[in-house]
């Protein structure tokens, strides 16, 4: 039952929820094609091209950019591994930093990582046919995607009013006006943490390049993906760059605190208000439990839908005891 369960996830709701966040990211892009007169068809499709394009140039120079510091991230890490015994060396004060990073052991880990990559490769060479195999289920899973996507952006009107039809009369206002409120819900959270993870990552960019961060645009990458993940998904990122100054010593950790906080305290105080503020009016500690939970449970997928969905149920709640369908006693 839960193999059923769980290929169900991989194969059908995954995608679904992948492609759910990417109409709203591409809807405003598919709304200016409409307003020019052009078919919801031929609007949609180009939609579709031109952010296939532009996806696909971005991750052309993004891999260029990557493999071109790849030498300097594996320089990085020797050095990780060879500065050890030097750090308390540069400094009295060092000998604290040596002390955390004898604390976290980081050569074993460090082990651990190269032995996971020779055996990845190994397995890689002996494992060729079912790499194949996984080669085609990803890219069915993008054409899944794809498919859903395109439909989803040409027909969502149809969606929605084929679903109405579905119940009875007395519940067609309560169910217009529900799915237009979670529609206007999700496209307000997604667009939302979009430009807040945007923002992230090009503050967290500039922070790195002024402190002298090794692979600055790799690190503000992983920035950007986990901003989707509210509260933790910032602090999550900062990890390995953390370590990384660890290596360096305490000027380079005095550095990288300061755009950690500067940086925390902007998207506090400016960033989340600014663009967040008239999206969803769920409480921080609501939004930091949710995704705390989820994340103990489901892992990264399931810390990065758990709010959209808290705010669906309770919008669907709201609307309910509005129109009366659950009476409050």
């Amino acid at each position: 039952m839960f193999k059923i369960i769980r290929t169900l996830y991989k194969c059908i709701l995954v995608p679904i929820i992948i492609s759910v966040f990417l109409y709203y990211i591409l809807k405003p892009l598919n709304n200016i094609f409409n307003k020019k007169g052009i078919s919801n068809g031929i609007s949609s499709l180009l939609t579709l091209i031109i952010s296939l394009i532009a996806a696909l140039l971005i991750l052309y120079f993004f891999i260029r950019y990557a493999l071109w510091e790849f030498n300097g991230l594996a320089k990085n890490i020797h050095n990780l591994s060879s500065n050890t015994n030097t750090i308390a060396n540069q400094n009295p004060i060092n000998s604290i930093v040596n002390e955390i990073y004898k604390s976290i052991n980081v050569n074993e880990l460090i082990k651990i990582a190269n032995t996971m990559m020779i055996n990845y490769t190994q397995k890689f060479q002996s494992n060729l046919y079912k790499n194949i195999n996984d080669i085609v289920d990803a890219f069915s899973k993008i054409l899944l995607v794809l498919l859903i996507l395109f439909f989803l952006l040409k027909d969502h009107s149809k969606f929605r009013n084929k679903f109405i039809d579905l119940f009875p009369e007395k519940y067609k206002d309560f169910l217009s006006e529900t799915l237009y409120d979670v529609d206007k819900a999700l496209n307000a959270y997604v667009t939302g943490q979009l430009m807040v993870a945007l923002s992230l990552a090009i503050m967290i960019y500039i922070g790195y390049k002024i402190i002298g961060m090794p692979n600055a645009l790799i690190w503000a990458f992983f920035t950007f993906i986990l901003g989707f993940i509210p509260f933790i998904g910032f602090f999550i990122s900062m990890i390995i760059p953390s370590i990384i100054a660890v290596s360096k010593g305490i000027y380079m950790i005095i550095k990288l605190s300061i755009v950690f906080i500067t940086v925390q305290t902007l998207k506090g105080r400016v960033v989340v208000p600014l663009i967040m503020s008239s999206t969803l009016k769920i409480h921080p500690l609501t939004d930091i439990f949710l995704v705390v939970t989820a994340v103990s449970y489901g892992g990264p997928m399931a810390a990065f839908i758990i709010v959209p969905l808290y705010a669906m149920a309770k919008v669907i709640v709201l609307s309910l005891y509005k129109y009366k369908i659950i009476k409050i006693r």
